[in-house]
């Protein structure tokens, strides 16, 4: 099929945010034209010489350069422990041999998993220098051109000893794609530092006034990124890409047995005036100390469970991204039939490619991707993006899930024995620059709609009778799911990281009762729901739009460090009818502190 070549310019205003020294300033414009022109100008060489005599000669080759300005604040005990900002520009190279049917990718000896690897440092100069950042794409392309043919030798040579499924053999290596021009504008992004220094040493110093916490802190990053991408094929497109967070970390140990305990919450928006207020998030922070002194003193959870389980607000979209939205993705396999995407995965993050075409929801549900909708009600949409780090845009609505039957997968350009064609989301992880991480099929701005979902009171007595009929005098309501990530100043193990991948770990849950009471408790583990549970969930009349960072592709042991920014549009509380709950196998923890903490 032939695929025609799009157009799209796309024109917004910059941000003009908090008062104060620009610390995140615009991309001139003459750093636009001096990138463009010279990733022009190098690729337009790259495709016409690259030819060497003996070696496979690129179909394919895209550049992509990212200029990124950040600022990092952290604060402990009301005192900053680092406040830092820092300029680059990097770019990244790929570059495929011989065609789309065959090239290069989809490949690996395992020889390369944990060696280094001898590319160039792609740093480009941070002044406009033309022959600068055209020398340094030279350097990467060259580079990348020799162990693009070595690998490809090494796939040719691998064949010729290996028969092939026909699935696997008639499946191409890279998938085409329409050429598009998108130009968006840069974003500048105005703030008072030091008041952001304050803001962040004031409301560490409020976990200090609580003498039952142990460590605390609260981090704040601004990250401003311009991002290009060109390729061979005559996409030109380039993009703004901002991220501010949050993250309020805070720890203990319960008095009864030493168990380490730790609560977090994230925060996070595409500009700093979109975060909570100050105000707010003293608030949060005394919440936060709240709990956390309760879950101190709370009882073990003392007996197996197999019921409803309601999840609110956070813990609902917790629920909700990790366990269903972030398993809809395509994992290519290598030519032996390896998941490569899987080495690492867990359970949490399982693909539910198998389940294509088949029922996971309830038929009263459908799942959209809305990735090109910038806002609505005055509610701006992190997910947003005008096209994919691999430069595809995505459909203005993608209809993952049809009155419950799973319909596709977020793709990027590697096919799968599923989904041949790219649907526009391939995405960075938000650790790393746009564009120069791993890129993996991720959503963006996902809206869950129930025709038919109840009130939240209804699905409280809901939970109860399901839970009297199951044999219990008491249900279970979770308020905060732990999400893996260990706060800056505390501990972990990869025993912790295997178990938050193979069970649902609630930070907070409770036992409430038909007379209203509730009982927090600690040491339960739920189990990952089925298929089955999927599609007996039952969704709240009452719906929130939550920014949020959630995991990508098969995300793994790290999943809490393998996320991208997005939009959930969804219930704010769900009720899982049946699902399986454990207490947590006994450990040997840490002893109390022997002296008290200092004042």
């Amino acid at each position: 099929m032939q695929l025609a070549p799009t157009k799209i310019f796309l024109v917004a205003a910059g941000f003009i945010l908090f008062s104060g020294q620009p610390a995140n300033a615009q991309v001139s414009d003459k750093t636009i034209s001096t990138v463009e022109r010279a990733m022009a100008d190098e690729l337009g060489r790259a495709k016409a010489d690259l030819h060497l005599q003996g070696l496979v000669d690129p179909f394919f080759i895209a550049y992509t350069v990212a200029d990124q300005q950040k600022l990092d604040i952290s604060a402990s005990n009301g005192s900053l422990t680092k406040s830092n900002d820092h300029h680059e520009r990097k770019e990244t190279v790929r570059l495929l041999l011989n065609n789309y049917q065959f090239n290069d990718e989809n490949f690996s000896d395992n020889t390369g998993l944990f060696s280094y690897s001898s590319a160039p440092d792609n740093t480009l100069p941070l002044d406009d220098d033309y022959t600068g950042i055209r020398r340094v794409l030279w350097l990467s392309t060259d580079d990348l051109f020799k162990e693009a043919n070595e690998n490809f030798s090494k796939k040719k040579a691998a064949l010729e000893h290996k028969q092939l499924s026909p699935e696997l053999r008639d499946l191409p290596d890279f998938s085409k794609a329409p050429s598009i021009q998108i130009a968006e504008p840069p974003v500048t992004l105005h703030f008072d530092r030091a008041a952001l220094e304050t803001m962040v040493k004031d409301l560490s110093g409020s976990f200090s006034t609580h003498p039952e916490i142990q460590t605390s802190s609260v981090s704040l990053s601004i990250t401003n990124s311009y991002e290009w991408i060109a390729n061979t094929e005559g996409t030109r497109v380039r993009k703004p890409v901002t991220l501010c967070e949050i993250h309020l970390n805070v720890s203990t140990q319960a008095t009864s047995d030493g168990e380490p305990l730790i609560l977090s919450r994230t925060f996070v928006a595409a500009t700093p005036e979109r975060l909570p207020s100050e105000t707010e998030l003293h608030s949060r922070v005394e919440e936060l100390s709240s709990e956390l002194i309760a879950l101190q003193k709370a009882p073990l959870f003392d007996k197996e469970y197999t019921g409803p389980i309601l999840f609110e607000n956070e813990a609902a979209a917790d629920f909700l991204s990790e366990n269903l939205v972030s398993r809809l993705f395509a994992a290519r396999e290598d030519i032996f039939g390896n998941d490569v995407s899987a080495i690492f995965s867990s359970g949490k993050r399982a693909s539910l490619k198998e389940k294509l075409n088949t029922r996971i929801l309830p038929t009263t549900v459908s799942l959209h991707d809305i990735s090109l909708t910038k806002s609505k009600n005055g509610i701006e949409y992190l997910g947003y993006y005008p096209f994919d780090d691999e430069g595809v845009a995505p459909p203005a609505d993608l209809t993952m899930v049809d009155k419950g039957i799973l319909k596709t997968l977020y793709m990027t350009r590697t096919p799968t024995k599923e989904i041949l064609d790219p649907n526009g989301h391939a995405r960075s992880l938000a650790g790393g620059m746009p564009g120069l991480t791993e890129n993996v099929p991720a959503p963006g701005i996902v809206e869950y709609i129930d025709s038919k979902p109840i009130k939240l009171s209804a699905m409280k007595q809901e939970l109860l009778d399901r839970a009297k009929d199951d044999g219990y005098d008491f249900g279970l309501v979770v308020r905060a799911i732990d999400n893996g990530a260990p706060p800056e100043d505390a501990g972990f193990s990869i025993q912790d990281l295997l178990a938050n991948g193979k069970m649902i770990i609630p930070a907070l849950i409770y036992k409430v009762y038909a007379d209203g009471r509730e009982e927090l408790v600690r040491g339960a583990e739920i189990g990952l729901p089925s298929i089955r549970d999927l599609r007996e969930m039952i969704a709240s009349k009452e719906s929130v739009t939550r920014n949020i960072l959630i995991s990508a592709g098969s995300g793994g042991l790290f999943s809490f460090s393998s996320k991208v920014p997005a939009t959930l549009i969804a219930p704010e509380d769900i009720l899982a009818p049946e699902l399986e709950v454990q207490k947590k196998k006994a450990e040997a923890y840490p002893s109390l502190p022997v002296v008290a903490r200092p004042e």
